[in-house]
């Protein structure tokens, strides 16, 4: 077992910690990948089943019946799976992030990295790749403060408000900005702003979680739409205006 030196005594260069940190990201990504291939799979299976359904429907709908309730079935299945995904990345995050902040490395920097990584964290962004250690335990709020504010100005420009009124916001953001990282030299006030324009992580994951909900709704639909033309309600309506007519 590699043993390691606290951050205070630690070379952030030493050689003899490589093992140890690339088990760390190896453990991050293994659970990453395992759920992007997921997902990959569910929409490579679902879109086949879809096709198949639209080439049945029309002369067979009994097996386009079939179809919708084995889409149904792989989407509650998958989106169980996915959940499993999720919180097995979310434990892996939480194990890197405790040895970024234990011993004062870096281990999620470079693109690719951050790539996945800022797929599948938990954070708004990815702006926790820079300096995370170095920062006061509330920055995570003070963030989203800046963040919000961003988000206010692009949606003023989108609807095209008084220019005076969002240059004074942009005025607000520069300067706040700049006073977030007053302290902080180990990210750039560019590479800053670029990380507030990074997508919502949560805005994502609810897109994720949407999808998988939107397949369950199509293939219930799918389900109503061959049993009808199965004439499976006309048998039901007839079949109750026997009994209780």
């Amino acid at each position: 077992m590699i043993s390691l030196k606290k951050k205070d005594n630690a070379d952030k260069h030493d050689l003899t910690d490589k093992d140890f940190y690339q088990q760390a990201c190896e453990y991050f990504y293994y659970h990453a990948e395992q759920r992007t291939t997921m997902i990959n799979y569910f929409i490579a299976v679902f879109g086949a089943g879809i096709a198949l359904y639209g080439n049945v429907i029309g002369t067979n709908p009994i097996a386009g019946l079939l179809i919708s309730a084995f889409l149904l079935a792989i989407s509650i299945l998958f989106c169980s799976i996915d959940l499993r995904n999720k919180f097995d990345v979310k434990h892996s995050q939480s194990v890197i992030s405790q040895i970024e902040h234990d011993y004062g490395v870096d281990l999620l920097k470079n693109k690719d990295s951050e790539y996945v990584y800022g797929v599948f964290s938990n954070e708004d962004s990815t702006f926790k790749y820079y300096g995370r250690e170095h920062r006061k335990e509330d920055c995570g709020e003070e963030y989203k403060k800046l963040r919000k504010l961003y988000l206010k100005i692009k949606k003023l420009e989108k609807h095209k408000a008084n220019k005076s009124h969002i240059k004074k916001l942009e005025n607000q953001l520069e300067l706040d900005a700049k006073a977030y990282l007053s302290d902080d030299k180990t990210i750039s006030y560019n590479e800053f702003m670029n990380s507030l324009k990074e997508r919502s992580i949560r805005s994502l994951s609810k897109s994720i979680k949407l999808m998988y909900y939107l397949c369950m709704g199509a293939s219930i639909g799918g389900m109503l739409w061959a049993a009808c033309e199965a004439g499976f309600f006309i048998f039901v309506i007839k079949l109750f205006v026997k009994c209780f007519g």
